[in-house]
């Protein structure tokens, strides 16, 4: 079976001798052991790279034989407990504690490691030894901030920063690719994140020539993980400070800066800029053609990445052709089986299904899987994707029985490539459990919204826009379960979440308002659903006069609101009045027609 590429391991950390930059903490940190020795101190010391961290460690442990060195567990309660529980019967001359970050508090509410932490400073004492916890910058500004009392009981800190040289050491550090990084926890994340923010502050901006490629892959990694952490403004700076360096270093038409725009570009796209998206897609388009040719696979690319804003913006009949053009260039290219044939056929055939041309569209998705098992093999994670794209198309059509083997063995498929607690498995989850609630099974369907639930939120944090889809996908199964008191505060979370990541006139906080907005119609608060409702309508309009397109949800939500009127006791008259007031911007942006 294939596998996703794993992180390989990083060379180790530059020699001691080499670090001049470590040394006087090194010292400061020996004469801290050495004074300490058979009683209490508290030191925080501070390391953003994995593997400096791990030699440091080693070599100080080798200086300092009685160290114990213990690993929490994830999210532990009580860490002295944990800690304690570890002690050996010989006398412990030191602890270092690695771990801590699973249980501090990056988002959300207070974990109750921190409220023990900072209740039970003077119970640290009986330990007699110095205790050292290893943590990276970004955790303990939050230690910091959560546990003062602490915080404040330290009598030393510790800072290991690598050596300008220690770059030449990480440039070996190949990106591990978008499926491992995704798959990490979210303190994990948040650890490699700070790891790349120091890589980036040690190169220099701009980075030398020599650097630049290596640090072109440690920034575009920096992105998306500050995408992972909702931190959009910040991956945005990024993406456009690559762009920059790219123009400067080859020239505004190399093929380096058509992916520094299209990166631009998918940033903008999840952050609801469709309009300046457009242009950069277009421009790298454009680069794309003058440098290869317009036959060549990667103009293919950039005629797909246009494509998807057509459809983000409804603008169908435009995506058709270009996803058409697509998948004739990869054909002509690689020949008719080739893996990325299967991607071009899998988005027309999607296209297909949204126009309702969907014998076309199961035709394509057929042979898009029979592609993919034949060049992958029938366990391939690019099969799951087929089996779950066609599952989907045979669910639109009522076809349930199929469709149901079909989730479970993407499903399956996914948990063998990635394991259990991937983002990627929280997609299947989530789907079958979709199909399920269609079939009634409730219960069942439940069970997999709430793990997919808790994956999402163990890998991105509790406030990123996926946990807001999953939260109110459960939400409206318990709401069609009747039990619209557990559905009402998590689709007030998924509408919160969304509000903060995308501000209020994003149209996933539309969907969040008319989730929210059916739930208190069905409660009889039918006031409080009607401004819900209005805006839900307001951003559909907005989003229409942005792009110059009607957004595809904006007739029914028209249609819902009105409904929602009448059922308030307001006549036709009334109500028609009401929507008009709602569509007079879009009416004069389309010369008094709608």
């Amino acid at each position: 079976m294939s596998t996703p590429k794993r992180k390989r391991a990083r060379p180790a950390a530059a020699p001691e001798s080499t670090t001049e930059r470590q040394a006087a903490d090194l010292a400061a940190f020996r004469r801290m052991m050495q004074v300490s020795n058979g009683t209490f101190s508290l030191s925080f010391a501070v390391c953003q790279d994995h593997s400096l961290r791990k030699t440091l460690i080693q070599r100080l442990c080798e200086e300092f034989p009685g160290t114990l060195v213990v690993t929490l567990p994830e999210k532990v309660d009580d860490v002295l407990s944990y800690v304690q529980s570890q002690l050996a019967p010989a006398t412990t001359e030191a602890i270092f504690i690695l771990g801590l970050e699973s249980s501090i508090p990056f988002e959300g509410e207070l974990q109750p490691a921190i409220r023990v932490l900072n209740s039970s400073r003077e119970s640290w004492e009986r330990l007699h030894c110095p205790v050292v916890f290893w943590l990276a910058e970004y955790a303990l500004a939050k230690l910091a901030r959560h546990a003062p009392d602490f915080w404040r009981y330290r009598s030393h800190q510790f800072e290991f920063i690598p050596d300008e040289h220690y770059l030449d050491v990480t440039m070996e550090d190949s990106f591990p690719g978008h499926d491992v990084v995704d798959g990490l926890p979210y303190e994990e994340k948040l650890f490699r994140l700070s790891e790349l923010e120091t890589r980036l502050r040690e190169a220099g901006t701009p980075p030398s020539p020599e650097l630049l490629p290596h640090v072109v892959a440690w920034a575009y990694e920096l992105a998306n993980l500050y995408r992972h952490s909702n931190r959009f403004d910040e991956a945005e700076f990024l993406l456009r400070q690559i762009l920059d360096w790219q123009k400067s270093a080859h020239g505004k038409g190399s093929p380096l800066v058509a992916s520094a725009l299209n990166n631009l570009a998918t940033l903008l796209i999840e952050t609801n800029r469709m309009s300046e998206a457009e242009t950069l897609m277009r421009q790298a388009l454009e680069i794309a053609e003058i440098s290869y040719g317009l036959d060549h696979p990667i103009v293919s690319n950039q005629l797909n990445n246009l494509a998807q804003i057509f459809r983000h913006t409804n603008r169908l009949s435009e995506a058709e052709p270009l996803m058409r053009r697509a998948l004739a260039i990869d054909e002509t290219s690689y020949g008719p089986s080739h893996p990325n044939v299967a991607l071009r056929l899998s988005n027309l055939a999607t296209l297909l299904q949204a126009t309702s041309r969907l014998d076309e569209a199961e035709s394509l998705m057929r042979r898009a899987l029979e592609i993919g098992e034949a060049s992958g093999g029938p366990t391939h994670p690019t099969v799951a994707i087929r089996l779950n794209n066609l599952a989907l198309l045979l669910n639109s059509t009522n076809r349930l029985s199929e469709a149901e083997p079909l989730m479970r063995r993407a499903l399956q498929i996914d948990e063998a490539s990635y394991g259990p607690s991937h983002p990627m498995v929280a997609a299947r989850l989530n789907n079958l459990g979709a199909m399920l609630k269609a079939t009634n099974r409730l219960a069942e369907a439940e069970s997999l919204m709430r793990r997919a639930l808790e994956i999402t939120e163990a890998s991105y944090g509790p406030c990123h826009p996926k946990v807001a889809t999953y939260l109110s996908n459960l939400a409206v199964l318990l709401m069609e379960s009747n039990r619209l008191l557990e559905a009402e505060p998590q689709m007030l979370r998924a509408l919160e979440i969304d509000e903060a990541n995308y501000g209020p006139f994003h149209p996933d906080v539309a969907i969040r308002l008319n989730n929210l907005a059916q739930l208190l119609q069905a409660t009889n608060r039918l006031h409080e659903a009607e401004p819900l409702m209005w805006r839900m309508v307001e951003i559909f309009i907005t989003f229409t006069i942005a792009t110059g397109h009607p957004h595809p949800h904006l007739q029914t939500a028209i249609q819902n609101y009105g409904g929602l009127l009448m059922e308030m006791g307001q006549t036709q008259e009334q109500a028609k009045a009401k929507i008009e007031e709602l569509l007079a911007p879009l009416r004069k942006t389309e010369g008094g027609q709608t």
